[in-house]
């Protein structure tokens, strides 16, 4: 029986953004075209249940928003597939031996990246926070980004509430919010919480010279910018605050600001998640600790082990959209073909940038990468994602509509 393990999530102590939505529609994928009594899929995720962290920014700012939009059963990923999960983290991969020749010490990352394996890999194990290993023969990571701040939900379900709690109260009792990075998650907090509470001091502290990152372009950019300001943001750019710096009525940048702060909240992102490949010969990793791929995004040197998502070292945005659109199609057709013996066909070529940005329920922008770029309003954006956060995509991932 061909195993067939899918892994997200596998960092303690940080939470996945998109990946575990990701794996999700990886899952019911595989799923739907695996035969039950040739194939056995198992899911590897560190909590019991899915956490729409789309949707938990709503509700850790808003004490009326239901908590049934953020914890979602797993009962319904596999359908009608008796497949299996197992709660617990992954702390290391390890490869059986097999005929896989190292490369040369002279060969080229791009040269290699395509070239995909002409032979499929002898499996391996893994290594669970459990204690307990796991024998694989096909292995599909998808463990996503780290991030910090308010959505690093504790990994005991019993806890979440609390969590919920605590940061509604820290956000309730404060009058001045900083928050340490204009990326798409300080901006979508910074419009939940003028929406919720118009009358706080909000502001955003951004390394960089416009909001987000120089891969959009500026108008966009800019435009997002405008609407945070009209919101009532304060945003400074090409500024800094560094680390985690304790509070005391006031918090200083880099640049020697000092800002009134009785409440600051990071939402930097921390890279990608994936300590549990440090082992791993030959190493797959990038510098930065992102996971090299071939087009087919099997890992490179590692034959039958795929990655996807936030996680692969490939020159694109990280985002949901693209990689729900793009990257999961692309692997689920080629591990059915490795399962059927057959020769890998898709390849991934890149897809168009998407990024809608709320500011708020009632608003926000979007941008669409075609022809010159085009960039969408409030109205549309609303329609698309502000009002609902997804709520209806997500429950679908899950097979729960």
């Amino acid at each position: 029986m061909t195993v067939i393990v899918v892994v997200g999530g596998a960092k303690l102590t940080q939470l996945e953004l998109a990946g575990i939505a990701l794996l999700c529609s990886v899952v019911r994928g595989l799923a739907a075209q695996l035969h039950p009594t040739k194939h056995k899929l198992i899911l590897i995720t560190p909590r019991p249940q899915y956490i729409n962290l789309l949707g938990s920014l709503r509700v850790m700012v808003d004490p009326n928003a239901s908590l049934n939009t953020v914890f979602l059963p797993f009962e319904k990923l596999f359908g009608h597939f008796p497949g299996e999960l197992k709660v617990a983290s992954v702390k290391s991969v390890e490869v059986a031996r097999g005929p896989y020749s190292p490369p040369a010490k002279d060969a080229h990352f791009a040269d290699l990246q395509n070239t995909p394996p002409v032979h499929a890999g002898a499996g391996g194990t893994l290594l669970l926070s459990t204690g307990e290993i796991v024998r694989y023969d096909i292995l599909v990571l998808a463990t996503g980004s780290v991030y910090e701040g308010l959505v690093n939900f504790p990994l005991d379900p019993k806890e979440y509430h609390d969590h919920i709690e605590k940061w509604r109260k820290k956000i309730s009792d404060a009058q001045n919010i900083v928050i340490a990075g204009g990326g798409p998650v300080g901006i979508e907090l910074a419009g939940e919480l003028m929406d919720v509470y118009p009358s706080k001091k909000v502001t955003i502290v951004q390394g960089d010279r416009l909001v987000l990152n120089d891969v959009y372009p500026d108008r966009f950019r800019k435009g997002l910018l405008n609407r945070l300001r009209k919101r009532g943001v304060e945003v400074i750019l090409n500024d800094a605050i560094r680390g985690n710096p304790p509070v005391d009525a006031s918090v200083k940048t880099r640049e020697g600001r000092e800002l009134a702060c009785d409440l600051l909240i990071t939402c930097r992102g921390g890279g990608a998640n994936t300590p549990y490949l440090k082992f791993l010969r030959p190493s797959p990793l990038s510098e930065r600790g992102y996971v090299k791929v071939h087009p087919t995004f099997e890992v490179l040197y590692h034959p039958g082990i795929f990655a996807l998502g936030d996680i692969v070292d490939w020159p694109e945005v990280k985002q949901m959209t693209k990689i729900n659109y793009g990257h999961n199609s692309i692997v689920i057709e080629n591990v059915l073909s490795m399962v059927r013996g057959e020769t890998m066909t898709r390849m991934y070529k890149g897809t168009t940038d998407i990024m809608a940005i709320s500011i708020g329920r009632n608003g926000g922008a979007s941008y669409l990468g075609l022809l010159w770029g085009i960039v969408l309003g409030d109205f549309l954006t609303k329609t698309l994602k502000s009002k609902t956060l997804l709520q209806e995509k997500v429950r679908d991932i899950l097979g729960l509509s």
